[in-house]
């Protein structure tokens, strides 16, 4: 097979790196060019979101996933080519003067990300405490166990071996039933990319594979409520056989179950999904739940095509801005929801000798204020629009550049001045930010760096009104603003098959597109005025 160029998108966390950097030199040994590009590290879901997004607009070709941080749900547009043969499946303890999980004295504090696992190593041990959920890294808490800071750690052994620390562990907690996925390493690509699908799969190890999508099914089959964990173990001791266990997080008595396994990946996830309806029928679903839900599904109404822009119901899936309000003043019936909230990044970076500094959204403007940053006095000021320069204004800056009538990069672009190679232009922006403005602002003849200051996390669901409505067909029309936005929609809501799409900016229409959503209409132009020319041509024709 002729050499492909490959970029691999990872998470700027130390195993996740090295587990790449793994799968990269095992590609350039198969005769491939490899280039890692590194995402800054967030939550574990927003991480996979990221590099989700990445993959789906064409930022990177594949991405490296620990296989247990994967949501539930299947992402349209993309695939697992390959699942690598798993490391040890087992969790390890390090802990202060080598003691062992029984021996930790009571009021020990642990460091562990897994509810799951905190569950069961308080049926162990009840009398330990836990550090609470903060940023940090696998070798960042290592160093508070020695220096007496936490009494020890808790993680996958497969963690400690990507790091070369397994001389660290004080025991392998073998009788601790692992999230669904651990230990194994999945490589994912987009359904298109069928030259390096066939390169990835040389990669796959079929035991594997069977194992771990036989757990992810069995977890993905169970809807439980936040109370309880779900647990799954997939392995080959003769034949495969599948331990899948519901367990309440206070540590008390919960369900399991035990099925042998075919060997096969269809038959095996069918195993799965019945190991699952076994623990549903003796109430796994309901453990932990104050009260029963109610389970009648609201009678849909038939579907219908609104004719009338003035009686059309239009969704904006975001915090109030422009477009809503833009649409608002022209007489349209709109709802602005959130779905993703900004976190501000910590940012060691500053914008210092900068000859201009380029803010694609106001949200950049937003964090720079939250980060206390002052712009540098020498450096001109560009936005991407009229609402990001406003922004900018209200925090007493001179605006240079913006696109006049338009909004967008691609309107940015388009005025941006040539320059000579020699000047620079700083970008403080969202993690998640498109490259092409970047590479649109190299071919102008200037050296471009994204800063990274904030990103976009998913919220946990979407608000209970706005999610009945939108399953009871409530909205004509949605309006997706971008890439993440796109993704937002389709795991908090899902895609309603009466729902006009429309995709503002280049990174929603690629998302929306891989993932096969039909769109009504797209634009590149973030103005009202634009939206509402779409909105009028595709609904009234």
């Amino acid at each position: 097979m002729d050499e492909l160029k490959i970029s691999l998108g990872t998470k700027n966390s130390v195993v996740d790196v090295a587990r790449s950097q793994a799968v990269a030199a095992t590609l350039r040994e198969m005769g491939h060019d490899v280039d890692v590009v590194h995402i800054p590290a967030a939550g574990d879901s927003e991480t996979v979101g990221q590099l989700r997004l990445g993959l789906m607009r064409g930022d990177f070709d594949m991405v490296v996933h620990r296989m247990h941080r994967i949501p539930k749900q299947q992402m349209p547009g993309l695939t697992f080519a390959a699942v690598l043969k798993r490391s040890d499946q087992r969790d390890a303890l390090v802990a202060r003067d080598g003691l062992t999980l029984e021996q930790l004295p009571e009021g020990s504090v642990i460091a562990t990300r897994s509810s799951l696992r905190r569950s069961q190593l308080l049926s162990i041990n009840p009398g330990l405490t836990f550090v609470k959920r903060t940023p940090g890294q696998l070798l960042e808490f290592l160093e508070k166990v020695r220096t007496g800071e936490i009494d020890g750690l808790v993680a996958g052994a497969a963690d400690f071996e990507a790091v070369g620390r397994l001389d660290l562990v004080t025991e392998y907690l073998d009788g601790i039933l692992p999230d669904a996925g651990l230990g194994a390493t999945g490589l994912e690509c987009r359904s298109e990319d069928k030259e390096l699908i066939g390169i990835l799969q040389e990669l796959d190890h079929p035991d594997t594979r069977v194992c771990v999508m036989a757990e992810r099914a069995a977890y993905a089959a169970l809807d439980v409520s936040e109370a309880v964990s779900v647990a799954a173990k997939a392995k080959r001791d003769g034949v495969l056989s599948l331990i899948v266990a519901v367990l309440p997080k206070d540590g008390s008595k919960g369900l399991m179950v035990q099925m042998g396994m075919p060997t096969s990946e269809y038959h095996a996830v069918r195993t799965a999904r019945r190991a699952a309806a076994y623990l549903r029928s003796k109430g796994a679903e309901e453990l932990g739940r104050n009260q029963s839900q109610n389970e009648t599904e609201p009678e849909a109404e038939s579907g219908h095509r609104v004719t009338e822009l003035t009686k059309a119901r239009i969704l904006v899936p975001r915090e109030e801005g422009r477009i809503a309000r833009g649409l608002r003043e022209h007489g349209l019936d709109v709802t602005s929801v959130t779905l993703q909230r900004r976190e501000v990044l910590a940012v060691s970076s500053t914008l210092e000798g900068a000859d201009w500094v380029a803010f694609t959204s106001v949200r950049a403007v937003e964090s720079i204020r939250e980060l206390g940053w002052r712009l540098p006095k020498e450096a001109k000021i560009a936005a991407v629009g009229v609402g990001t320069a406003d922004a900018l204004r209200e925090m007493g800056y001179h605006v240079d550049l913006v696109p006049e009538g338009a909004a967008g990069v691609p309107a940015l672009l388009e005025i941006w001045p040539r320059g000579d190679g020699t000047g620079t232009v700083l970008v403080p922006g969202s993690a998640l930010l498109a490259p092409g403005f970047i590479s649109g602002l190299h071919a102008k003849g200037w050296k471009a760096q994204l800063i990274p200051v904030y990103t976009m996390q998913l919220l946990r669901e979407a608000p209970t009104d706005i999610r009945e409505m939108w399953e009871e067909g409530a909205f004509d029309a949605v309006i997706v603003t971008s890439g993440s936005n796109a993704i937002a929609v389709g795991r908090l809501l899902g895609w309603h098959p009466e729902v006009l799409v429309f995709a503002v900016g280049d990174s929603a229409t690629k998302v929306l597109e891989r993932a096969g959503i039909k769109v009504a209409a797209t634009t590149e132009n973030y103005s009202a005025t634009e939206v509402l020319r779409l909105l009028r041509e595709v609904i009234e024709g």
